[in-house]
C-alpha cells in the first residue's frame, strides 16, 4: 500500500462547483455558501484559490442529488459582482486514503499522484489534512484506480 495508508474509501456520485473571479472578502465567501446551505445542501471538499488581482475562486464537492439546488444557487452568486461566473462538473467519485503515519511520513501524496499519473488518471480536486488526503476524479476512472490502489497493498 501507499505509505502509511491504512484505509481507502470511495464516495460515488459526487458534484464538482467552482465559482469564479469572487472578490477577495470574508463576506462573499460567507454569502456563497449560505446560499448553498440555504439550500440544505451538504458541501464537502473545498478549496480557495490564493488572491490573484484581488479575486479567487472557490471550489467545493456536494452530493450530485443536490446539483439542481446548486445551480439555482448560482443566480444569488452574481449579485455579489457581474464578474462571477460557475463552472458545474457532475459524475465524479471521490477517493479517500487515510492513515494515522501520513502526520509524520513524506512523499505520500507524491507516491500517490505518481501513481495517477503514470496511469493518466485526472485529479480534478485534492483536499487534505494530517491523516487523509482526497481526490476527487471522473467517474470513469474509478476502476482503474481501484485495481491502481489494489496492486499497491500487495
Amino acid at each position: 500500500m501507499i505509505k502509511t495508508v491504512t484505509e481507502i474509501g470511495y464516495l460515488p456520485d459526487v458534484a464538482l462547483v467552482t465559482v469564479n473571479n469572487i472578490p477577495n472578502t470574508p463576506q462573499n465567501l460567507a454569502s456563497i455558501l449560505d446560499e448553498i446551505a440555504a439550500r440544505h445542501v451538504t458541501v464537502d471538499m473545498i478549496c480557495h484559490t490564493a488572491p490573484y488581482k484581488d479575486k479567487v475562486n472557490l471550489s467545493f464537492t456536494v452530493p450530485q442529488e443536490n446539483l439542481a439546488e446548486v445551480i439555482s444557487a448560482t443566480l444569488a452568486f452574481k449579485a455579489l459582482s457581474p464578474e462571477i461566473s460557475t463552472d458545474v462538473n457532475g459524475n465524479n467519485t471521490k477517493v479517500i486514503l487515510s492513515g494515522a503515519g501520513m502526520r509524520s511520513t513524506y512523499g505520500v501524496a507524491a507516491e500517490l499522484f505518481r501513481l495517477l499519473a503514470d496511469a493518466n488518471i485526472s485529479i480534478k480536486l485534492v483536499t487534505t489534512a494530517e491523516t487523509e488526503i482526497s481526490c476527487l476524479i471522473d467517474i470513469k476512472d474509478i476502476e482503474k484506480v481501484k485495481s491502481l490502489l489494489k496492486e499497491t497493498e500487495q
